[in-house]
């Protein structure tokens, strides 16, 4: 809700104000618990999309959650920290995802992997664009380890960030962002460099 103060309305492309539509339940997986949690979200309206005739509607799902599967991405994530070469070691992968199927864990280890990797190839121009002075990958070092470092280089690099003060926004955010962009069923009015742009660099005047 704070980012829509300066990011662009994904419904309709201005910048506004959210409008609460609806609380829905959602169920995503607790590795933790082994088994599926109930977690509440939110969706939001969009009036003037819905003048346009538009999709006008949308719900805002939660950075840990990815869109049409109860696996969580947090879950993913450390996996691909502990094992940034993605090989999967069976025992360990089916706790940490919450899922015994090794075919759903390749694929969303490939998933979560390729958004990584796209983060990375948004923000690291994004960096040299407004004149960071951010080093290139280590030889050897994943695209997750990347990530990270990136995502340290927020207050460097934008001064004051999402909360004005001293929160970093993590690599998770970021992840979400790409995927959110790719699994839309319709396509979004602004585009996943400008999302990025303004999450980064805000205008906080």
């Amino acid at each position: 809700m704070e980012a829509a103060a300066r990011i662009p309305c994904l419904l309709c492309g201005e910048v506004h104000p959210l409008k609460l539509h609806a609380y829905l339940t959602r169920k995503v997986r607790s590795p933790a618990r082994a088994a599926d949690i109930e977690i509440r979200i939110m969706a939001v309206i969009c009036l003037k999309a819905k003048e346009q005739g538009r999709q006008y509607t949308k719900r805002l799902l939660p950075p840990f959650v990815i869109a049409f599967c109860r696996i969580g991405r947090q879950g993913v994530l450390e996996y691909l920290r502990r094992f940034p070469d993605g090989r999967i070691v069976s025992d360990i992968a089916c706790a940490m995802l919450g899922t015994l199927d090794l075919r759903t864990i390749r694929r969303h280890l490939g998933m979560v992997g390729t958004h990584i990797e796209k983060a990375v190839q948004r923000l690291a121009p994004l960096f040299r664009k407004a004149g960071c002075a951010i080093r290139r990958p280590h030889r050897g070092e994943s695209h997750g380890e990347y990530l990270e470092y990136l995502t340290r280089q927020d207050h460097r690099a934008g001064g004051q960030f999402a909360a004005g003060g001293d929160m970093q926004i993590p690599s998770l955010v970021y992840i979400h962002l790409v995927c959110l962009f790719e699994r839309s069923l319709r396509p979004l009015a602004v585009s996943l460099s400008c999302v990025f742009w303004a999450t980064v660099f805000h205008d906080t005047s």
